[in-house]
């Protein structure tokens, strides 16, 4: 047997062999082993007998951890007796350069071979991986997919070791069974969801055939799980990884050593006053600071120096040595706090904005010209605040902070907005500073802040670097605990003059905040549910509902549409028997979500509305109070609830818009942080922090009755798809808030599939559909979501300056 070319990919090695056939009707099989006798998974794909009997194959095995790997090759005759065998030892390092020395050298070669497990499709099962995701508080990687099987196979899953060996217990979740077609040949599709540890070892999930296919295999070596953490990634935030943002970096340092600043000398606007306490500043912060203040390519502003360390004579030396017209120097007697420190700042600020600068951080030289544009845009903004990143100490800009626009909720939970807080002077000469809260001061003035003005606009690019240090907040929260108490109290402070019942807790994560809203009296609840058939669903739903649920005023309208089976009926009669508070309403049409629930609002008695998909179980026994406690509040008009796949991992935290980058682009609606794992804070923590949003889905939305009447309900144009969209977005033009809630937590039976909107059936009323969200909504689709930015699509990338 001999070789004569090998290749990898994704995890697999793919080798060419052949070797002599001196009896064609005799079988031929191939075996696989490991340096220690441990038998591998192998298939082998005839490729060609040629006039000489020379029998080609490609043999096919994943890239395990172990040192060699051999392919043994042997013949039977027809009774099952051994002609011949042959067998060839291959090392991982021969199998690594011969494939990098064929894929340069013999590239069409190599794709010939690679792949060639992938497109057989006759007596192949397939695994094919759509979702990779690392859930980091549990070490584990989370693989998401599809078993791909002949028609009538059932595949038998087994997990394998780097050295091959078979892992006894494992983490599978194997979701429903779907038919499909491909190719022409009828198949059997069975979606799965795999952890394993992320423990730096390879794994091999096996799926072998009951019936003699060959079997597929998904080998997860460091390479691949690379590869489909880049292909298969459902993180919304992927600029925001260390690799990705380098690339961002680097642009704009290569964009900013082209600008001319002599070009921006004419540009006219507000002054800005900018404010920085110091404190024993070490020099090279403050040069770094003052430097690029100086470098700002917008040259109206002034910059208030507050010394409250005399007695640091190289600092009075280096402050002493500044020659701008545009900086003063302010001695302090001593250090005061830095509340009190600013305010004589604030005080003594000349500029029609005040801007908050820490003393050991830096600016972009376009932060105030981007600034005093958005004032030029609309001269009644009363704040602005942009994105960040971290400096670290090694000079990198890491990490960086894509904000949502103005996000009260999200404010609720902790200081998102941070920095650059520029503010008009005349509010912030108002307010001021209090030294109470020293340590989280700026958190309490703007929470007083948005009492007086949300006329607050978000410069969606990083022009704010935050130095990380061994003292500083940016480096751990956890330096200055007494500013997570500061904060809760400034929190709680807020809350009660905004005349709220609500309740301010820490966390276990510092300076991030829980809020907890009483319900006010017990107004009651309609539950609406359309059902058909599916009585084994609908009764998990009402049953969880019904015994896990502590908040008791509430009813539940079910709303029967065109059920069939007599098993249906009989369960309607016996629920209403045994629950009280449970009714069915008959609608009588053909199948439109949105006038189905219409129809059964009509007969509800409830002064809010929770719509609710007859595959929804409850999980904690609080999510109605959570929902109803904000929902009750009198600027919300919808509360949506994080919903989880029945594998654990996120099927709704919220859904956003996407942005078209040019007219052919599909964009619009998409769920954020979905398929991370129900514990995964997400992206700066936004999967498990309550927050305004423009879109929660209708699978379980609670709104007020009197909101859903003065729009008319749902919109009935919207016969499957979209009506959630529209009906969120028609409740924030009204200037009501959307908001979500990981308090509210239930599993959504939605079996994770490869989307029942792509299929034929559905492609025409999908694309009617989409077409009326774009013409009524086109908007969004121009401008993009405000509460997720450029940054969660690549488009950012395009819009950069």
């Amino acid at each position: 047997m001999r070789c004569t070319g090998i290749c990898r990919g994704q995890g697999v090695a793919y080798l060419a062999v052949e070797f002599e056939m001196h009896d064609r009707a005799s079988e031929v099989r191939f075996f696989s082993h490991s340096e220690e006798g441990v038998e591998l998974p192998i298939e082998a794909y005839h490729v060609e007998t040629d006039e000489q009997d020379i029998c080609r194959y490609v043999a096919v095995v994943p890239l395990l951890d172990t040192k060699r790997v051999s392919v043994e090759m042997r013949q039977y005759d027809e009774h099952g007796s051994e002609l011949r065998h042959a067998r060839k030892m291959y090392s991982r390092f021969a199998i690594k350069w011969a494939s990098r020395f064929n894929y340069k050298f013999s590239y069409d070669r190599a794709m010939a071979m690679r792949d060639i497990d992938r497109s057989t499709y006759s007596k192949q099962i397939h695994i094919t991986p759509q979702v990779f995701v690392e859930a980091l508080a549990k070490q584990q990687y989370i693989v998401k997919g599809y078993a791909c099987l002949p028609a009538g196979d059932y595949a038998m899953f087994r997990l394998l070791d780097g050295m091959g060996r078979a892992v006894e217990t494992f983490d599978l979740s194997l979701g429903k069974v779907e038919e499909s077609n491909v190719l022409g040949m009828p198949r059997r599709e069975v979606s799965f969801t795999l952890r394993i540890p992320a423990d730096g070892s390879t794994y091999c999930l096996l799926a072998e055939s009951d019936q003699g296919n060959k079997a597929g295999f998904l080998c997860l070596d460091a390479a691949a799980r690379g590869g489909y953490a880049a292909s298969c990634s459902p993180l919304m935030y992927r600029c925001a990884g260390l690799n990705e943002y380098r690339g961002r970096v680097l642009a704009r340092k290569k964009l900013l050593t082209c600008i001319d600043a002599d070009a921006y000398a004419d540009c006219s606007g507000p002054r800005f006053s900018i404010i920085v306490p110091l404190f024993r500043t070490p020099l090279h912060f403050l040069r770094d600071m003052v430097g690029s203040v100086q470098g700002q390519l917008y040259r109206n502003w002034e910059l208030l120096l507050l010394n409250a360390s005399p007695e640091d004579k190289e600092l009075a030396a280096a402050l002493d040595a500044l020659d701008d017209d545009r900086i003063k120097v302010i001695e302090l007697a001593d250090n005061a706090g830095i509340a009190a420190n600013t305010n004589v700042g604030i005080e003594q600020a000349s500029g029609d904005y005040v801007v908050f600068f820490d003393h050991d951080d830096t600016l972009d030289p376009f932060a105030l010209l981007k600034y005093a544009q958005h004032i030029g845009q609309d001269p009644t903004l009363d704040a602005l605040y942009c994105d960040e990143d971290f400096l670290n100490e090694e000079g990198q800009y890491v990490a960086p902070h894509f904000k949502s626009d103005f996000n009260l909720d999200l404010l609720r939970c902790h200081n998102y907005i941070t920095h650059l807080l520029a503010v008009r002077a005349t509010y912030a000469k108002d307010l001021m500073l209090r030294s109470e809260f020293d340590g989280a001061q700026d958190y309490d003035f703007l929470l007083r802040l948005v009492e007086r003005t949300t006329n607050i606009a978000h410069v969606p690019d990083v022009l704010y670097h935050w130095r990380i240090s061994d003292t500083s907040t940016a480096k751990s929260a956890g330096n200055k605990g007494y500013a997570d108490e500061a904060g809760r109290k400034a929190l709680q402070e807020h809350l009660d003059r905004c005349g709220l019942a609500a309740t301010a807790e820490g966390t276990e994560n510092a300076c991030f905040y829980h809020v907890t809203y009483e319900v006010a009296g017990a107004p009651l609840v309609s539950i609406l549910i359309p059902n058909k058939d599916s009585v084994k669903v609908l009764s998990r739903c009402i049953d969880s509902v019904e015994q896990k649920t502590t908040y008791r005023n509430f009813e539940i309208i079910v709303i029967e549409n065109n059920s069939v089976q007599d098993e249906t009926f009989e369960y309607y009669r016996e629920v209403q028997e045994r629950y009280d508070n449970v009714r069915v309403v008959t609608w009588d049409g053909p199948f439109n979500y949105s006038a189905i629930n219409n129809f059964g609002a009509k007969h509800a008695s409830g002064e809010y509305l929770l719509l609710l998909n007859n595959d929804i179980e409850v999980i904690e026994a609080g999510w109605m109070s959570a929902m109803l406690g904000l929902c009750q509040r009198e600027d919300v008009g919808i509360v949506g609830a994080k919903l989880l796949f029945p594998d654990d991992t996120v099927q709704h935290a919220g859904v956003m818009m996407i942005k078209c980058g040019n007219v052919n682009d599909n964009a619009g609606p998409m769920h954020v942080f979905s398929h991370l794992d129900r514990d995964d804070p997400g992206y700066m923590r936004r999967a498990q922090l309550v927050q305004d949003l423009s879109i929660v889905t209708a699978a379980c939305l609670m709104t007020k009755r009197s909101v859903f009447d003065a729009l008319g309900g749902l919109n009935e144009d919207f016969v499957v798809a979209f009506n959630d969209v529209d009906y969120c977005l028609r409740v924030r033009e009204t200037g009501k808030l959307v908001v979500f809630t990981p308090d509210a937590l239930l599993y959504h039976y939605e079996s994770f599939s490869r989307g029942s909107d792509t299929l034929d059936a559905n492609v025409a009323r999908f694309i009617r559909e989409q077409g009326k969200m774009r013409s009524i909504w086109s908007r969004y689709y121009v401008q993009g979501d405000p509460y997720h930015g450029p940054a969660s699509t690549a488009i950012y990338y395009s819009e950069m300056p």
